[in-house]
């Protein structure tokens, strides 16, 4: 199973998850000429896909939804809370497909099971998708990390996470107080910290992937990100996990992910690097 982080960030999201045999596209919240290209530079072919699951009904998911859908005749999978959210804004010329935590369902030989999660809006979900003896969790814009969102991250073999943003820089930054009081809350996101303590509990766990997500541009630095994951992962006695950065400029992967008995994390196109200017 392979993963490509296409764009990710508070101004546009989209992750492509495919096999030899299916492709799915996860949130399109950039234009759909944007996922087609990004998808092509992966080395991936946009003619392979076969769904489009959606997370929430936030822009920066959705923007481009019924443009992608209708361009390439794909149903759309959402709870029927996030349906019912998007219906005016995606438009027609598509099929609906409502879906729901803890009800797993196949679209080729890709097994996806949704799980809820805490974030502001209608009835939003994280997603885990099984091919190929792998797993891979995709857990982004969480207010808190609940105990769906903990278990299907324990036996992940690869983690997407929201690390959105560093909690000094938010504190000190120029937000009005509501907006940052709505981010730190419960139902807003992940700060580093917060995200680097879910990641000191993978002792055990099989993950040997994380992918910090939805890094804010305004409250958060790269650099910052990755130490408090790696250090996190450090203290776990889990130095071997590969930890990568999404962007929200430039595609991550394709990143081979393999099960527990031949683990493997490559990547082919470039990732955010990390500087000491970062």
């Amino acid at each position: 199973m392979r993963l490509t982080v296409l764009a990710s960030g508070s101004s546009g999201n989209a992750f492509l998850v495919s096999t030899s045999t299916t492709s799915i596209l996860v949130d399109a919240g950039i234009s759909a000429k944007r996922v087609a290209c990004a998808i092509t530079d992966a080395g991936e072919d946009a003619s392979d896909l076969a769904a489009v699951f959606v997370t929430h009904e936030h822009s920066d998911h959705i923007s481009g939804v019924g443009p992608v859908a209708r361009r390439f005749n794909l149903p759309v999978h959402a709870t029927r809370g996030t349906l019912r959210a998007i219906n005016r804004r995606a438009g027609d010329g598509f099929t609906r497909v409502p879906i729901a935590p803890g009800e797993p369902l196949s679209v080729g030989d890709i097994t996806v099971s949704p799980f809820s999660t805490s974030h502001d809006c209608a009835d939003p979900v994280g997603y885990a998708f099984e091919a190929d003896a792998a797993r891979l969790v995709l857990a982004t814009d969480l207010g808190v990390v609940g105990s769906a969102v903990r278990d299907q991250m324990a036996r992940a073999d690869c983690v997407v996470l929201e690390f959105n943003h560093d909690e000094r820089m938010l504190v000190d930054g120029p937000y009005p107080w509501p907006l940052k009081q709505r981010i730190m809350s419960n139902v807003g996101h992940l700060s580093n910290e917060t995200a680097a303590r879910e990641l000191a509990r993978a002792a055990d766990h099989p993950v040997s992937t994380v992918v910090l997500a939805h890094l804010s541009e305004e409250n958060n630095k790269p650099r910052l990100a990755y130490e408090a994951a790696a250090a996190a992962l450090e203290a776990a006695g889990r130095p071997d996990v590969a930890v990568l950065l999404a962007s929200q400029k430039e595609p991550l992967g394709p990143i081979e992910i393999t099960g527990r008995s031949d683990r493997k994390c490559t990547r082919s196109r470039s990732s955010e690097r990390v500087t000491s200017d970062s």
